[in-house]
């Protein structure tokens, strides 16, 4: 009666052990894959035109940049830095040329903000940009100990101060170039 019994239970034990076994036919594949960083960028508005103040010789005008935006989908903790300079200050033909001291960039404060963790988004002081890539003047910056991508965007003001030799109508223009690192 218990002879039966022990033959079905290693009968049944023998079929579990055999149907374990790879098959003889088996084929393993590797599958590789790389995985690609993203970029840190900054975009701004194309053009903007100054319309606050007096354009009279001798006084400051100022205006909204328009929006800048900083991207990081590097999704890292590493943060950035970003600083504005003009290599050109502001010319007109036949007035005198503003200089970068003429210039004052003010960054204004955060208007969106997408970031994982709690990053420290900090705005520089208003000043002149720097004269170069080198020397440029430091506006914002952002840290954080969480990794991911991150977007901070501002509007900033420009205000130049107007020659008082500057020639009625002389239409200035420069450049403001930003440096996101």
């Amino acid at each position: 009666m218990f002879g039966n019994r022990i033959g079905t239970v290693l009968t049944a034990a023998a079929a579990v052990v055999i149907f374990a076994v790879t098959p003889a036919n088996a084929a393993d594949s590797t599958v590789t894959f790389a995985t690609t960083g993203g970029v840190l960028s900054v975009s701004v508005a194309p053009a903007a035109a100054l319309n606050t103040g007096s354009a009279t010789p001798g006084t400051t005008i100022s205006g909204l940049l328009g929006a800048v935006t900083v991207t990081d989908a590097r999704g890292t903790a590493e943060g950035w830095a970003i600083g504005v300079y003009s290599t050109t200050g502001f010319t007109a033909t036949g007035s005198p040329s503003i200089p970068n001291t003429g210039i004052t960039y003010t960054p204004g404060a955060a208007t969106g903000t997408v970031a994982p963790g709690t990053p420290a988004i900090t705005p520089g002081a208003a000043g002149s940009p720097g004269n170069d890539r080198g020397s440029a003047r430091t506006v914002y910056t952002y840290a954080n100990a969480t990794a991911g991508g991150n977007r901070v965007s501002w509007v900033p003001t420009l205000a130049v101060a107007i020659p008082s030799t500057a020639r009625p109508g002389a239409l200035y223009s420069g450049k403001i170039t930003y440096r996101v690192m």
